[in-house]
């Protein structure tokens, strides 16, 4: 194993330690020294990484965000507008619904976020790119005649936080269909907008 490996495989491990800490105890009960130990490294070698536990919060939620951005490159791909965003939507709903452990934390982060104002900017980097990229991608839509006019950020706006909400659901109560939610979304957010 190389230098640069084993330094990458610390910090994955400081990572998955940091995630499981944050889901079991929460944040507010959740320590440097706790992820250390979890992680099977000294407080100090955490530190060494990560300079405060916002750190390792935000650097936590950013390895989660790498799915999702396959997830567009897969949309982009797509030879429609229609159908890269029915695959978006099948992708991220069952993914998320498939990782509630994940999920939970991805709620706790936001949650984290929304009380500290210092943690503010990067998540508004991130909204602000995921609505500029679906706005791209209902405009492709609309300028190929596939999509009838509409106003495509609002749309995107709505669609990314209709679909965060609703994985919030899902994972929390097992009676809702995710396969009938997958349909919803995509009448919803795709069919419903195709020029008739």
């Amino acid at each position: 194993m190389t230098k640069k490996e084993s330094r990458d495989k610390r910090v994955q491990d400081l990572l998955d330690a940091a995630v499981s800490e944050f889901v079991e105890k929460g944040y507010e009960n959740t320590s440097m020294e706790s992820i250390a130990a979890r992680a099977g490294l000294t407080k100090g070698g955490l530190y060494y990484h990560f300079r405060s536990k916002d750190e390792v919060l935000v650097r936590a939620n950013e390895r989660f965000m790498e799915p999702v951005m396959a997830m567009m490159e897969r949309a982009s791909g797509a030879r429609s507008a229609a159908q890269g965003l029915r695959s978006y939507i099948t992708d991220y709903i069952t993914y998320w619904t498939d990782r509630p452990r994940e999920s939970i934390f991805i709620f706790l982060t936001m949650t984290k976020a929304m009380s500290n104002p210092s943690l503010w900017e990067p998540y508004r980097g991130y909204l602000e790119g995921m609505v500029a990229y679906f706005q791209g991608l209902y405009r492709r839509g609309i300028e190929t005649g596939e999509f009838r006019e509409f106003n495509a950020q609002c749309v995107a706006r709505a669609m990314l936080a209709s679909l965060d909400g609703m994985v919030g659901y899902l994972v929390m109560d097992s009676s809702i269909s995710r396969e009938g939610t997958i349909g919803d979304f995509i009448y919803t957010f795709v069919e419903s907008y195709r020029r008739q």
